[in-house]
């Protein structure tokens, strides 16, 4: 159990030695190492009686961010020239920096801070990947890191499966939680309602988290092999989309598979299709969305006409909001809806979400949308999504006009998008750091890219 912290640990240190030589990268290798693990990380060094050293060591990961956020900053040589998307994040950051200030809400001054974080923090790694100096990144091997990391998550995952027993059952996780977030152990397992099923199947998280960060990195590394795979070798529009995949990315992508088999997440499973899907699109394979349409037809006959016991109640219920789990997000939808109905403007910051869950004070959730609605108002909660599909717009455009590094970035960051676009409805996607960290980190980038090159042409 000692190497998730000392994994979490060197990884940290290699970015901040790599930080002090002016290289960016070595913070995305942080990101993609030590983020995973991170509460692994944190709850083994608590059950180690680490307990002072927590709040340094949970420190580090915004530590590392304001790092490479002070690295942008010395290296910019002129006047930055803004996209429309760096403008309306601007906006959002501002608007919900706003709040803080403003009378609305009953938390303190500090816990409103701690909200504004949770909330807002990605705004700051849209900008390290927006301002970086593109030329230190080299894509290709971070996106190769992604992938390495999955093959190890899949390898943990096995082992609980086999053993049919949570890797968090021995980190000290639940401890851990009620210690530092005032949260009791759920479920039947000692852990949270959401390492089991409605049935009480045991649902694994694996080096991750929960169960549902694991079953969202799946979605996110799969994106990630489908552009590794795939190649545009000039700008034309006519260029035919390229596919091959080396050892690495195959193992990659049957170690996707099998994850999001064993994640047992809905929302993720349906977002990991429906990136495959889109892809398929994308690239004029028609081989590929042929199959699915003959797929999803083959699979619909036999869920009606065919399928009986569980398996059949499970999806009919999960249609029609019948189970506990769909039932309880809809519950949760509406309360944060009509919160925000009534208070159009916002409750204030951290009436949802974390914070308002620490203390047991929660009002909506399990939804990304709502649970900026109900914190910071409609107004908020609009501009965040009018970005979230202004960056998918922005990608899908690029793709036509690029072609090499650039179109893989562009293809990355759309099907990323995509693939998350779905588990936002059913839980706060920016809670998982790694998740939120690079794909912010990457939209950035993929505007670093574009604005660079419209620099040049002007």
């Amino acid at each position: 159990m000692f190497l998730f912290p000392l994994a979490y640990l060197v990884s940290f240190f290699y970015a901040v030695t790599q930080m002090f030589k002016k290289q960016i990268e070595g913070f995305l290798i942080f990101v993609i190492v030590g983020l995973p693990i991170y509460i692994n990380a944190m709850s083994v060094s608590f059950m180690y009686g680490f307990s002072r050293w927590i709040p340094l060591l949970q420190s580090f990961k915004e530590l590392a961010v304001l790092g490479a956020c002070l690295l942008v900053a010395t290296k910019l040589k002129q006047k930055p020239v803004l996209h429309v998307i760096d403008k309306l994040i601007i906006g959002f950051f501002l608007y919900t920096l706003f709040y803080v200030i403003v009378p609305i809400g009953s938390y303190t001054i500090m816990a409103k801070l701690m909200a504004l974080k949770n909330l807002s923090f990605f705004c700051l790694l849209y900008f390290v990947g927006r301002f970086c100096d593109k030329d230190q990144v080299n894509i290709n091997k971070l996106f190769s890191f992604i992938v390495i990391v999955m093959l190890v998550a899949t390898f943990v995952v096995f082992g609980e499966r086999i053993l049919n027993q949570h890797l968090h059952s021995f980190t000290g996780f639940s401890d851990y939680n009620f210690y530092f977030f005032n949260t009791d152990a759920s479920g039947n397992y000692g852990l949270l309602w959401t390492f089991e099923t409605e049935s009480t199947a045991k649902r694994f998280g694996s080096i991750f988290s929960n169960p549902l960060e694991f079953a969202s990195a799946i979605v996110l590394c799969l994106a990630i092999i489908l552009a590794l795979i795939s190649s545009k070798n000039n700008t034309d529009i006519t260029t035919p989309i390229q596919s091959k995949a080396s050892t690495l990315e195959m193992m990659g992508l049957i170690a996707s598979f099998i994850c999001i088999v064993l994640a047992l997440s809905r929302a993720a499973f349906i977002s990991y299709f429906l990136v495959i899907y889109i892809y398929g699109w994308i690239i004029s394979n028609k081989k590929i969305v042929h199959f699915f349409h003959i797929g999803a037809a083959i699979i619909v006959l036999y869920v009606f006409y065919i399928l009986e016991g569980d398996l059949y109640d499970f999806i009919l219920n999960t249609i029609t909001f019948q189970n506990e789990s769909s039932l309880g997000h809809v519950l949760e939808w509406l309360d944060g809806i009509n919160a925000m109905a009534s208070q159009p403007w916002g409750l204030g910051l951290g009436e949802s979400g974390r914070v308002s869950m620490t203390n047991k004070n929660n009002t909506g959730g399990e939804n990304q949308f709502i649970i900026i609605g109900v914190q910071v108002g409609v107004l908020a909660m609009a501009l965040y999504s009018y970005i979230y599909f202004k960056l998918i717009k922005t990608g899908m455009q690029q793709l036509k006009i690029t072609a090499g590094k650039e179109w893989k970035i562009m293809l990355a960051i759309v099907l990323i998008k995509i693939g998350m676009f779905v588990p936002m409805f059913t839980s706060y996607i920016d809670s998982y750091i790694y998740l939120s960290y690079f794909s912010w980190f990457l939209s950035g980038y993929m505007i670093n890219h574009i604005q660079n090159r419209q620099s040049i042409a002007a």
